[in-house]
């Protein structure tokens, strides 16, 4: 629909992949995202396969967000006039757009873009030219985006949070609170070490959050950090695993509804055998008891 023949149609498109549902239709109030995604599209050939118009639009949406950071950095310089104010506004609104798309469309290329932004936002929010609220709202819808990706197709965001200049780390750390899969557990674990607490702890409670048991080989060392809160924040990560894998075991053998009224020799039932050796109600037996308890 992006190379549709009729415009009002491209245009619809490119708003659905900033937001909207079923329901509702995303019109942004400020911004020039459509505009630009469509114009960028069209400096190329329409692609003729499915793949090729991804790969289109994970160009144009690249292209896109590194404009859109070069223009935050000379935002930050700007003296405030009420053109600067038009700017600034549409400036934010165009940026969102194109931070939902890629997290919508889960585009792992661009991971590297969002992580250069993250970093310019760090920049701009030291020069208190720009809001600090709305920068907040755009690290944390970055953060989002980076986390929807699979860990393993982001590897330039690892990359900075092992970046020998701390403040780097700092910029996309705001990512590590939104990771929900656990996919992301084994890099967790490998960026742990070696960094300053401010770091350690986000990364700390990212893995007691996830309760993934891998991570409790890395955890451990860390209940003897010298710093008091890294050993505190350690001992509640542990803690948060141990209560998911005992959670976890809890449910991996429940009774069937309405068990207290089914005999046990219906509820597991002998295997296809001539003569089984045992009765049915023996093939699960606890240890030190002689029936069946259901």
């Amino acid at each position: 629909m992006l190379w549709h023949t009729d415009p009002g149609v491209r245009r619809a498109a490119a708003l659905a992949l900033a937001g909207g549902d079923r329901e509702t239709a995303h019109a942004p109030a400020y911004g020039h995202f459509p505009g630009i995604l469509l114009r960028l599209l069209a400096r190329e050939e329409i692609p003729e396969c499915p793949r090729a118009r991804y790969e289109a639009v994970s160009n144009a949406l690249r292209t896109l967000l590194t404009q859109n950071t070069v223009e935050i950095r000379a935002m930050s310089n700007m003296h405030y006039s009420f053109l600067s104010s038009a700017l600034y506004l549409a400036l934010l609104s165009t940026c969102r757009d194109g931070i939902e798309a890629v997290r919508r469309l889960r585009l792992s290329a661009a991971h590297v873009e969002l992580c250069d932004l993250l970093w310019n936002l760090t920049l701009a929010s030291r020069t208190r030219r720009l809001n600090r609220t709305d920068v907040d709202a755009l690290v944390q819808m970055v953060g989002r985006a980076l986390a929807a990706l699979p860990a393993s197709e982001i590897p330039g965001f690892w990359a900075e949070l092992r970046h020998r200049v701390p403040a780097r780390r700092r910029a996309v750390l705001p990512a590590v609170a939104h990771f929900t899969d656990r996919g992301a557990v084994p890099y967790l674990i490998d960026v742990l070490p070696d960094q300053p607490p401010d770091i350690t702890e986000p990364i700390i409670h990212c893995l007691g959050r996830l309760g993934d048991p891998r991570a409790l080989s890395a955890l451990a060392p860390m209940l003897s950090h010298r710093n008091r809160q890294i050993r505190k924040q350690a001992q509640s990560a542990i803690t948060a695993i141990e209560r998911a894998i005992g959670s976890q075991s809890r449910t991996l053998l429940r009774p069937a509804i309405g068990a207290d009224r089914v005999e046990s020799g219906q509820l597991l039932r002998s295997l296809p055998v001539e003569s089984p050796t045992d009765p049915p109600d023996q093939l699960l037996r606890v240890h030190g008891a002689t029936d069946l308890e259901v």
